[in-house]
Parts: C-alpha cells; structure tokens; sequence
C-alpha cells in the first residue's frame, strides 16, 4: 500500500529528528523516500533562491545515513509562493503514495502547535498523510527537540467512525496490521446533538468485531474498545493512557457541519495527539 513516501522538510531544528524517524517506514512497505525543501519566493524571500545548491547539500547530507539504512532516496528543491501547494504538486510529479510532514514549524512556543504549511497540506492532500509528532526536549528550546516515533509499529490505533468515509484508514490498518503487534479498534459514541449519524452500541460493538477478525486473518492480535465522550478528546486521551505508537484515522468526518476537506475529528486530532498520526482520506 505504501512504498514511496515524500517527506517536506524546512530548516527548523526540528528536521534533523523526522529525518531520523524515516528507516522505520521500511516496515510500512515504504522503499523510496523523497526528501522535500520548497523555497518560499516572494517578498523579501527572493534572496534564498541563490543558495539552491546549499539546500542540496543539505538535503543529500541528510539523505546518506537513509541510503545507508537500504532506502532509497531523491532530493528535491523546489520553489513557489505557495509551499504547501508546491510539496502536493512534487508528491504527485514523484508519484508518492504517503506524505511525511512534522508537527512543528519555526515555532515551538506552544505545544498544541501545526506550523502553517502543515496545516494547509493536511487540509488539501488527497493522499494519506503521516503527521510526525516533534517535541521539545526537557531544555524546551528550538534546538533541542526530538521526535515521537519509535516503533510506530508496536501498538497501533485505529480510530474510527464506522461510516463509509472511514473505509480507506481501516484497510490502511489493516495493511500495516501485518508488521504491528496489536492494533485497538475505538469507535466513540458522541452526543446526538455533534452531527455525527447516531450508532446504537449493539451495531458498533458489531462492527468492530468484524474488524478485529480482519486484523487477526491478517495475522496480529486486535482489540475493539467502545467508548463516549467528544472523539477526539477520547482518542488522543486513550492513545496516551495505552502508549499508542500510532493513531490511523479517517480524513473526511461523517458530520455535516464539518470541513468539506477534513473532519473535525481529524482535524483535533492532528492537534493534541502527541504521537504520529496517519490521516487516510
């Protein structure tokens, strides 16, 4: 399902710890890695194109320790007044089947934090998107930061709907379900009046069940957990109290109220998981 993934990389410190993270997509089926750094021409920004060859540097230094770790790897610099329009266009021309973006952007002041250009390419992607998850280290400054994605693998999470728009991220599950050592199965019941079409606990019980049994026929251990509450306040808290490694969930929500590009779910989840997330659309 996954074997070429473009990753966009800016010159925040916070770079150097997603690149470290890529070698453990050699276990999500991923071969090919596209490292991505898109100039932002315009005002007062002109300048940074004579420096191409600086950035090229940059990124092929970066790309040597993942050549070493049996990927393989292509530098890309590329320049736009549109960044994360131009990091969508390159996954397309590199024909990419998942995108890596980080959680942070120059600024690590807060930590319920997407930079800009994160937000808008998860807002506008038609592909899964991985959101790495970056922290600040105890120092909590912008050069000491590291990332949230060790064995991503190890205990995944799967948080769905159970609507039609969730289809794609439970077959993505269930793709990486091979290589996992458990995957949880969560369904959220929310309150009738959060626009999400109502489910009894009967059927939801149900349908997770069935996706557990796809889980195991595909080799691994699988739970279901039903739970109430807002969804992705629920989510994020269980991922945390579990230690999920990784959260899959649907781009697009059931609720009509909701983004016409990205559920509200997704949306806050993106925000205060605290672990990478997999978006499916």
């Amino acid at each position: 399902m996954f074997s070429s993934a473009l990753v966009a990389l800016d010159l925040a410190p916070a770079e150097r710890p997603i690149v470290d993270c890529l070698p453990e997509l050699r276990r999500w089926g991923v071969q090919r890695v596209v490292l991505t750094h898109v100039v932002q021409v315009g005002y007062m920004q002109g300048a940074a194109l004579a420096y191409e060859k600086d950035y090229v540097d940059w990124l092929e230094k970066l790309a040597q320790p993942l050549r070493d770790a049996g990927l393989e790897v292509v530098v890309s610099v590329r320049a736009s007044g549109l960044v994360a329009d131009e990091i969508l266009n390159a996954a397309t021309e590199h024909s990419a089947d998942l995108i890596v973006i980080g959680s942070r952007g120059h600024n690590l002041v807060s930590k319920l934090f997407l930079g800009s250009v994160a937000r808008s390419v998860i807002h506008q992607t038609t592909l899964p998107l991985l959101l790495e998850w970056v922290e600040p280290t105890a120092a909590g400054t912008q050069q000491t930061c590291e990332a949230v994605c060790k064995q991503t693998l190890h205990h995944v999470l799967l948080a769905t709907d159970l609507s039609t728009q969730a289809t794609a991220a439970e077959n993505a599950a269930i793709h990486l379900a091979g290589g996992a050592e458990q995957v949880d199965c969560l369904y959220v019941m929310e309150a009738e009046d959060s626009g999400a079409k109502p489910i009894s606990s009967t059927a939801a019980q149900a349908a997770l069940a069935a996706l557990v049994q796809r889980i195991e026929a595909a080799g691994n251990h699988g739970n279901s957990v039903l739970l109430q509450g807002k969804a992705s306040r629920e989510i994020a808290r269980y991922a945390r109290e579990q230690d999920a490694s990784l959260i899959v969930v649907g781009k697009r929500g059931q609720n009509p109220l909701a983004s016409l590009l990205i559920g509200s779910t997704a949306a806050n989840l993106c925000e205060i998981a605290g672990r990478p997330v997999l978006m499916v659309p």
